[in-house]
C-alpha cells in the first residue's frame, strides 16, 4: 500500500488544507490524489477506515480513508489545548478532483513538490544558532538543517523565491555563508515572527560538515518528526543519521 502511494506525486502544503476525518477537524499537511498526511487532535487507530472531507478551492471532496500510521506530535500544555497527532492516510480511490485542486495550489505557490525531501535527514538545532538571511533579517535563528536546506525563524516575512545569503557562526569556529532560496514562508505557530523554509544547492559537503560539528557538540540531533520519517514511518533504516553521514 505504501508503494502504491509513492506512484503519485506528493505535495507539501505550507498553509495546510482544512479537512474533517471521523467528524474531527483536521489540517492536511501534504497531499496526493491517493493519500495525505494530516494533523489532528485525536489519536487514530491504524487500519481504521472512515469518511474524510477535504475543503479545496474547487469545492469539498468526499471519500473514505484508511489510517496507515498515527503518531503523537505535541502534548497539550494546559487544559485549554488538545494533544496533536500526525497521521498518514490512504484514500479508497484515486481522486482526480484533487489533481485539479493541486494544480491551483501549485500555481499559487501553496503546494511544494516533496519528491526530493526524503533523500536527506533533517537535524533539529537544540541550542540557539543565530545569524542573518539577507540584509533585513538581523535576528534570524536557525531551527533545523539538512545538507540541502534549512528552516529559520525571522521577525519579518520574506518573498517566496527570494535568493540571498544565509549566514551563521559556529562558536567556536568559522562563519558559515551559503546562498539559499526561500521555498515557503508562514507565521510561526509556537514563537514570534515567521518561519521560512530554505533550499540550499551545491553546498552538500559543507552542510554535512556543519551538521557533524553541531551533532558532536550536542547542538543538533536527528529530527524524528522530519518529513522523511513521517512519509516513511515503517521504512527500515540500516544506519543512523550520524553513521550515514560518516559513510
Amino acid at each position: 500500500m505504501l508503494s502504491d502511494l509513492r506512484r503519485h506525486p506528493r505535495y507539501f502544503l505550507p498553509k495546510g488544507l482544512p479537512a474533517v476525518l471521523e467528524q474531527v477537524p483536521a489540517s492536511v499537511v501534504d497531499l496526493s490524489v491517493k493519500g495525505a498526511r494530516i494533523q489532528i487532535t485525536k489519536h487514530l487507530e491504524v487500519g481504521s477506515n472512515a469518511p474524510i472531507a477535504l475543503a479545496t478551492s474547487i469545492g469539498t471532496v468526499n471519500t473514505k480513508a484508511t489510517v496507515l500510521w498515527c503518531q503523537l506530535a505535541a502534548l497539550a500544555l494546559d487544559d485549554d489545548e488538545s494533544d496533536v497527532y500526525f497521521a498518514g492516510v490512504v484514500f479508497d480511490d484515486v481522486l482526480p478532483a484533487l489533481g485539479s485542486a493541486l494544480d491551483q495550489l501549485i500555481a499559487s505557490d501553496e503546494a511544494i513538490a516533496i519528491q526530493d525531501s526524503r533523500s536527506t535527514e533533517r537535524y533539529c538545532i537544540t541550542l540557539p544558532l543565530n545569524g542573518t538571511f539577507g540584509a533585513d533579517a538581523a535576528d534570524m535563528r536557525v531551527l533545523d538543517l539538512s545538507i540541502r536546506g534549512a528552516r529559520i525563524n525571522v521577525r519579518q516575512p520574506v518573498r517566496v523565491g527570494q535568493r540571498t545569503s544565509l549566514r551563521f557562526c559556529l562558536e567556536p569556529g568559522p562563519a558559515v555563508d551559503v546562498i539559499a532560496t526561500a521555498a515557503w514562508c508562514r507565521p510561526a505557530e509556537r514563537r514570534q515572527g515567521f518561519e521560512i523554509g530554505l533550499n540550499i544547492t551545491g553546498e552538500e559537503a559543507l552542510m554535512r560538515a556543519v551538521i557533524v560539528q553541531l551533532c558532536m557538540r550536542k547542538q543538533a540531533r536527528v529530527d524524528l518528526n522530519s518529513l522523511r520519517r513521517k512519509f516513511d514511518p515503517l521504512q527500515h533504516k540500516p544506519m543512523s543519521g550520524m553513521l550515514a553521514m560518516a559513510s
